[in-house]
């Protein structure tokens, strides 16, 4: 019953944070200098990591799926390429590229700010009349919306390379035919709805973190359960909203695809 309790009282002030977050975010448009430091801190440094693990999550893909097909029918790997694109677009990037930035970027934030609370620097700027909400909170969850949907295109191209490597390599495809078969089931609404779900989760994500962060309490220690509560809620967080945002929009176009 007292966890149950704790939930719903940690959910009311996780959405009184959000909505005070997302309050300030008309006036730190007008402050882009914070915003970009924040993006070059969560989407530029993580390029390098993400189109590594794109590759070779491609790479693996590429090779396991187009032999499975092979020893079912034997000529048939090159129709892989139309699959790949599909799950990568709508599923296997977002959900891939938002467990990266959880691994990188939230249990950063989360530490980051965990040790301002701990060490009373949020405090200090409450007294010098500076809303640390406005000042520390809302730069980066504008810079996640903006930061995520680029990097899960990159980590959608560096897997589509790693699958097209493996391809011509092991099962002798050519590249026009694997691009022929990889656009022939992409759709215009599948790369709309891949960014939107990235631009949300993206969003979601900074605002967990950073919230983890400002509930930080009894220190040094203190701060590394706020980074683990963090980390967990953040990675249950991307597979939740990954599949309640492509149930809507299921739903949305009518149940199919």
């Amino acid at each position: 019953m007292e966890r149950l309790k704790s939930f719903f009282l940690d959910l009311a002030k996780f959405t009184i944070f959000s909505f005070n977050a997302v309050k300030f975010v008309p006036k730190s448009m007008l402050k882009p200098s914070e915003i970009l430091r924040n993006i070059s801190s969560i989407g530029v440094q993580s390029v390098p990591i993400v189109i590594a693990t794109g590759l070779f999550l491609g790479l693996i893909l590429g090779l396991q799926l187009s032999g499975a097909m092979e020893a079912v029918i034997a000529g048939t790997a090159q129709y892989i390429s139309g699959a790949l694109s599909v799950s990568l677009v709508k599923e296997i990037g977002p959900v891939f590229t938002s467990l990266i930035v959880v691994s990188r970027i939230c249990s950063s934030v989360t530490a980051q700010l965990g040790t301002m609370k701990v060490t009373e620097q949020i405090d200090a700027l409450k007294t010098l009349a500076v809303n640390p909400i406005e000042y520390l909170v809302t730069p980066k969850l504008i810079a996640g919306i903006f930061a995520l949907p680029v990097l899960g295109f990159i980590s959608i191209t560096s897997s589509m390379i790693g699958s097209w490597l493996m391809m011509i390599l092991f099962y002798d495809i050519s590249t026009t035919s694997y691009l022929e078969f990889a656009q022939a089931t992409l759709k215009i609404r599948y790369v709309i709805e891949s960014f939107s779900k990235l631009m949300i989760i993206g969003g979601f994500l900074l605002l967990v973190s950073t919230y983890c962060g400002f509930e930080t309490k009894n220190g040094a220690a203190g701060v590394g359960e706020s980074t683990i509560r963090s980390v967990v809620i953040s990675s249950f967080l991307v597979i939740l909203l990954d599949y309640i945002l492509g149930a809507v929009f299921l739903l949305f176009h009518g149940g199919g695809f």
